[in-house]
């Protein structure tokens, strides 16, 4: 039976681990000039803990039995750095992974359910989460939860290589 839990370092920092290289792998295999999970893991675990302190925020686990089979990272307390945002301060699902093998068994919607209501009890108005383009299974996800494009952001290759 799956069960949503609060991050506990000693108990879940392996599988979480895991799940951030697979993660990152994913990523790259979209876009690859990003770095592979194993290069960034060392250095991206501490600073997910810190941006959880600084932003009002927490790591929640998806267990099955004593595994770790997906995460998701949510700050509550994040403030826009964009002149034109104003004074705004919002929420923001920063990770969001599931384990391939887990995957298309609503573990990602209980995930982020969990992350929308720890966002609310912290009275948080506006939630984001971040996708990359070539993600359409994620994508899709969050547009059934209720998220919409708020700000598309494109880039072109000027190496003349692509």
């Amino acid at each position: 039976m799956l069960a949503i839990r609060d991050y506990d370092e000693k108990t879940h920092s392996r599988g979480v681990r895991a799940c951030l290289v697979e993660l990152q792998d994913f990523e790259r295999s979209l876009n690859p000039r990003m770095p592979s999970g194993s290069e960034i893991v060392d250095d991206y675990m501490p600073l997910m803990l810190e941006r959880c302190k600084k932003c009002s925020g927490k790591v929640i686990v998806a267990m099955l039995k004593d595994s770790v089979v997906g995460f998701a990272t949510v700050l509550t307390r994040v403030k826009s750095e964009e002149i034109e945002d104003g004074d705004i301060e919002y929420g923001l699902v920063y990770d969001l992974v599931v384990s391939s093998e887990f995957r298309a068994r609503g573990i990602g919607r209980k995930l982020l359910e969990a992350a929308e209501a720890y966002a609310k009890s912290s009275e948080v108005r506006w939630l984001r989460i971040g996708v990359l383009a070539a993600n359409h299974s994620a994508a899709s996800l969050y547009d059934t939860l209720g998220f919409k494009p708020f700000y598309i952001e494109r880039e072109k290759d000027l190496s003349g290589t692509s």
